[in-house]
């Protein structure tokens, strides 16, 4: 199943309002679009922060060590005005991103819940874009990713790393003098 335009549009908006520090704005898209589709808007900033986790240790699954880096690089963002704390962003990324626990039972608190999710993946769009493109482009590329992967079974995942592993040794190859 892919994103849904109902989801997609708010989350942005979400996203955009919370990197640029709009926060009357951000608590009035919170207010506008119902609690059904604001967990849903989660959902979706769990998978953006699952998908830069994943693609910024070179996409391999990301150790807990690794996480907790990202934890601090994101945690100490001094021109980020999110006041997040390293042991959220990890227990986020580790646990609800890609350890598949219900936001709700790492993060009992609901206003808590809402501000971590949305800031550690606004953080880290902006933190880990690559080549420096815009964090906008960044998340198209990312939504790009999961609508062309939801579809797929668990069976090409094998094809889809080798493929991988073989374009970044042909690349290495072509980067090396007298090649």
């Amino acid at each position: 199943m892919g994103i849904r335009t109902e989801v997609e549009k708010p989350t942005r908006d979400l996203l955009g309002h919370t990197i640029r520090g709009e926060w009357s704005d951000l608590v009035s898209v919170i207010a506008g679009i119902g609690e059904e589709r604001y967990t849903e808007c989660l959902a979706l900033c769990l998978q953006v922060a699952g998908y830069i986790a994943i693609d910024v240790v070179g996409h391999e699954w990301p150790t807990n060590a690794r996480l907790l880096e990202i934890g601090h690089l994101i945690a100490g963002m001094e021109d980020m005005e999110y006041d997040l704390q390293e042991a959220d962003v990890y227990d986020l990324l580790a646990r609800c991103a890609l350890g598949f626990e219900p936001l709700v039972e790492v993060f009992p608190d609901k206003e808590k819940v809402g501000h971590v999710t949305i800031s550690t993946a606004a953080s880290l769009l902006v933190a880990y874009r690559p080549g420096g493109i815009h964090w906008w482009e960044y998340l198209d590329l990312i939504e790009q990713a999961l609508e062309a992967a939801a579809p797929l079974g668990e069976a090409v995942v094998p094809a889809l790393l080798l493929l991988t592993r073989r374009q970044r040794a042909l690349q290495a190859r072509e980067a090396q003098p007298g090649s």
